[in-house]
């Protein structure tokens, strides 16, 4: 589809989803609970019932009622140590469901294929599913001697090029429930995995503010891995692509070469699938 085409069509869903210009066709209720729904999302952490009213202009006892009925449905959850509200997994579902309805795979496999001929590594997708990582893609090395995996297996991700980079795209409060529900057991190379809270919110600091992860060996050793996370709406990451390549191959020389191209794949996808664009590493701001 050339750019004039999506761009028309792109249009034309706007047109049909665009508020009516006549307000007595909206139904109050309806845009109010949009409004929490779209405030939780931006949030980045859960917000209360105070705060909710606070920004969306709703008063307390409407925010409250809404807040409940959201609930009750599964849209949103409660958090129990902030006493807040936070968008549920079924918002997530919600976006893999549009994602396979638009040949999701299709789209970003033209870019996992110049990435791994430019790279002449192996290049995986992945998602994190319920604290783990999924591995849903992969774009073999066109090397003779490359990184055997396989489509499905899971991982588990902060010793993961791909688990950290979609933890450092989530939000502080995402990172937290992560650690305190975090496997706890060691990768292969234990001397060098971040198993700890304190030793994985630093890798997660450095991460951000790069733009990019790495893993050294530490979920496989002898592989070396760089990883960058894809927005989609409101910023929310949806996957993550990964380079991925034997130590003796892929030496970090060769791995900080190949970084400028990985960041510009994320923009360029990100931009694709509805984000406001990647983050830049603090060095370029």
């Amino acid at each position: 589809m050339d750019q004039v085409t999506r761009g028309v069509r792109i249009a034309n869903v706007a047109r049909r989803i665009a508020p009516p210009r006549d307000d007595a066709e909206t139904v109050q209720s309806v845009d109010r609970a949009l409004a929490i729904v779209e405030l939780l999302l931006r949030a980045g952490a859960p917000r209360t019932v105070r705060e909710v009213a606070a920004g969306t202009g709703i008063n307390r006892t409407t925010a409250h009622r809404l807040l409940a009925s959201l609930h009750r449905r599964g849209w949103i959850e409660r958090v129990p140590d902030s006493g807040g509200f936070r968008p549920s997994l079924r918002y997530l579902a919600l976006v893999r469901a549009s994602l396979d309805d638009r040949d999701f795979l299709d789209e970003v496999r033209p870019t996992m294929e110049r990435l791994a001929q430019l790279s002449r590594e192996t290049v995986h997708l992945g998602v994190l599913d319920n604290h783990e990582i999924l591995h849903i893609a992969k774009v073999d090395s066109p090397e003779t001697v490359g990184v055997s995996s396989r489509i499905g297996t899971r991982a588990t991700p902060h010793v993961t090029g791909l688990g950290k980079a979609l933890l450092a795209a989530g939000s502080d409060a995402e990172l937290e429930t992560y650690i305190t529900h975090a496997p706890q057991q060691p990768s292969s190379s234990p001397e060098t995995s971040p198993i700890d809270a304190v030793s994985l919110r630093a890798d997660i600091h450095l991460t951000r503010a790069r733009g990019y992860s790495i893993d050294e060996g530490e979920s496989s050793p002898g592989v070396r891995c760089l990883a960058v996370a894809v927005r989609g709406v409101d910023n929310r990451p949806i996957f993550a692509l990964s380079l991925t390549g034997p130590s003796g191959r892929f030496t970090p020389e060769r791995l900080e070469a190949c970084v400028p191209e990985m960041l510009t794949a994320a923009r360029t996808l990100t931009a694709h699938f509805g984000g406001d664009g990647v983050p830049r590493p603090e060095a370029d701001a």
